[in-house]
């Protein structure tokens, strides 16, 4: 494959790696397990940074290979800018859930299920959207 992983990530492992994120958000919030959430906002830093050290990634890698999945190149700044994105949402819940608001960290959390649904299933990426009306005209003027 001629284009470098710097530049490009895969689009199967974006969207396993999506619902493996709609697993865990709903496994904290069902079992009340804040801490499984900072481990996610780890993985989505990993993520963001470029790093194929994701513990997530990884697990969406292994069982695409199992399935003997083709790779998908699509190009990995917007996914990169979700994924900081998203450490900040998934921040935000635990932080929630630490000082007892349960019930608003659900509503957020719920959010994040939505979002990560809509990639996951659909292949809508509302970070990526963003980045198209807030980086990349940045971007583009320095260019």
């Amino acid at each position: 494959m001629g284009q470098s992983n710097k530049y490009y990530t895969d689009e199967n492992t974006v969207r396993l790696t999506a619902f493996l994120v709609i697993i865990t958000v709903a496994v904290s919030l069902f079992f009340k397990w804040p801490f499984l959430l900072l481990l996610l906002v780890f993985d989505f830093i990993i993520r963001a940074l470029g790093l194929s050290l994701s513990p997530l990634a990884l697990f969406s890698k292994s069982i695409i290979k199992i399935f003997g999945l083709k790779r998908k190149p699509i190009f990995a700044a917007p996914k990169r800018f979700a994924a900081a994105l998203g450490a900040i949402f998934t921040l935000l819940v635990f932080l929630l859930m630490r000082n007892g608001l349960d019930s608003l960290a659900f509503v957020f959390g719920f959010v994040l299920i939505i979002l990560a649904s809509l990639e996951s299933f659909f292949k809508i990426c509302v970070g990526c959207y963003l980045y198209q009306f807030l980086v990349a005209p940045i971007q583009n003027k320095f260019k």
